[in-house]
């Protein structure tokens, strides 16, 4: 099964142009500069951030067998996914690159294995956009060097939704539909293991092979499927899901809109409708709303012309928008990067829609989210995120340490990650202990945007600034007493 195609197999008049000098060209080109910012992100080697130091303190403080049930730092992360970075920090410590290499390549595969995906999904040429798309998806590259889940929930969505493919397209071989069954298997029973999120794609598989042709033969692999997924999840939630909502889950995404305000009406409606923007916004930065365009037209083409297509990559977001509005599952911001495969299957189903009804000239659409997203890549090859570099915070602090130095920083976690949780350092609600001792000792900080008032509230209390120097998105202020002993 495949997206019917274009006279001509042409998209528009600009991809026209496009193929007359070299589609495998762009392709390459695409993909060459998609897998380039991806390794410069991860070789450049950023600072440890606060998500990824609660994590590693984890490990470091769990064995194997306690990092099933309850977890410290209001941690909720698949216990396979930290049985494998608990393994790499026995095996080579705790560095920053080899945290952070299943993330990579997790990202590095999402991408290649978009490359069949969609050419099933889509047929040639309309495979192009969602594979571009992704190629460019800001935090697609982001969380490829993280040492967190997110790049795995991306790659096994798309394993989900190529093996359920597999399956409902007719002219598959018996081979490849068993290798698709037993893909699904596995996904059923470890993928829940290793990424939350892929239930809600797995439960999109389910139901459209529910309602695919149906036969004896089918029927067995169908329940045999789901009483995986079932026995894997119930044994999920009992060892590790209900200790998962830890006090003030929901007050904390709330402040992130991960949940609306279910005391107001209203809030909930303009929740609700604003979450694909918001999807579609994080996957290709300021590109939110052509994406959720392309994809509503691809949506509602595929109805038409593909309706288990539609169920397969429609079905997951609408159980992870039920999930939330339930209070199980948050859905903001890094939440939602499993769902950008079957976006981007949208929006590439809508570029080939609208090529055809408006020959070409809305599906520029496309080519616009690539280029806009194409060019911030270049610009992240050029220059790599740094984000909050605590880690050269810290270092500059220890170069002009003396002994009698007492340090308080925000996200101090990041700081007992470096030098160990025994460090010296006042923890962020600490503060007030803090505003003690800067009348009578030398006190370093270490904070980023609210700065300016925390310092104000020193300064009142008898400090005064000695030196100051800035990192990435982060201001280090020496205090010294304002009045001599």
């Amino acid at each position: 099964m495949s997206f019917p195609s274009t006279p001509n197999g042409r998209l528009s008049s600009a991809w026209t142009r496009v193929g007359r000098v070299n589609p495998r060209f762009w392709w390459g080109l695409v993909f060459a500069l998609g897998l380039a910012v991806r390794c410069r992100q991860y070789f450049f080697n950023a600072s440890y951030w606060y998500d990824e130091a609660f994590l590693i303190l984890t490990i470091r403080e769990r064995s194997y067998a306690d990092l099933l049930g309850d977890s410290p730092y209001q941690l909720v992360v698949p216990p396979i996914f930290l049985w494998l970075t608990r393994a790499l920090y026995t095996w080579g410590g705790d560095g920053e690159m080899l945290m952070r290499l299943p993330a990579f390549l997790a990202g590095v595969a999402a991408l290649l294995l978009m490359i069949p995906l969609a050419r099933r999904a889509l047929g040639l040429p309309h495979a192009f956009w969602p594979f571009a798309f992704l190629a460019f998806g800001l935090h697609a590259v982001t969380h490829g060097s993280d040492v967190r889940p997110y790049a795995i929930d991306v790659l096994l969505a798309e394993l989900v939704l190529l093996c359920a493919l597999v399956l409902i397209v007719p002219e598959a071989t018996p081979r490849a539909q068993r290798c698709a069954w037993v893909g699904l298997g596995l996904a059923a029973t470890l993928g829940p293991w290793l990424s939350f999120p892929v239930v809600f794609v797995l439960g999109g598989a389910s139901v459209t092979l529910a309602l695919n042709t149906w036969s004896r033969a089918r029927a067995w692999k169908w329940f045999a499927f789901n009483l995986g997924l079932g026995v894997s999840l119930g044994s999920l939630w009992w060892l590790v899901g209900r200790h998962s909502y830890y006090p003030g889950l929901i007050a904390h995404w709330q402040g992130w809109r991960g949940f609306p305000d279910w005391g107001n009406g209203l809030d909930i409606l303009r929740w609700t409708v604003t979450r694909p923007y918001e999807i579609g916004n994080y996957a290709n930065r300021d590109m939110g709303i052509v994406l959720v365009l392309l994809a509503l037209a691809g949506g509602v083409w595929l109805i038409r012309r593909q309706p288990m297509l539609a169920i397969l990559f429609l079905t997951p977001f609408v159980l992870t928008l039920g999930a939330a509005l339930l209070g199980k599952y948050p859905l903001a911001h890094r939440t939602t990067l499993f769902l950008d495969p079957p976006l981007y299957l949208l929006a590439g189903a809508g570029v080939a829609s609208l090529a055809r009804v408006g020959r070409g000239r809305l599906a520029i659409l496309g080519l616009f989210v690539v280029v806009w997203s194409g060019a911030l890549m270049v610009g992240r090859t050029i220059r790599p995120d740094h984000g909050l570099d605590y880690r050269g915070a810290y270092r500059f602090i220890h170069e002009h340490w003396v002994p009698g130095d007492v340090i308080w920083s925000q996200t101090a976690v990041v700081y007992q990650t470096y030098y160990g949780l025994d460090a010296p350092v006042l923890k962020d609600d600490e503060f007030p202990r803090a505003e003690e001792l800067v009348s009578r000792t030398r006190l370093w900080m270490v904070a980023g945007a609210s700065r300016h008032d925390l310092q104000k509230k020193l300064e009142m209390s008898g400090g005064r600034v000695a030196l100051e120097h800035q990192v990435s998105g982060l201001q280090v202020l020496l205090f010294e007493p304002s009045v001599a002993k």
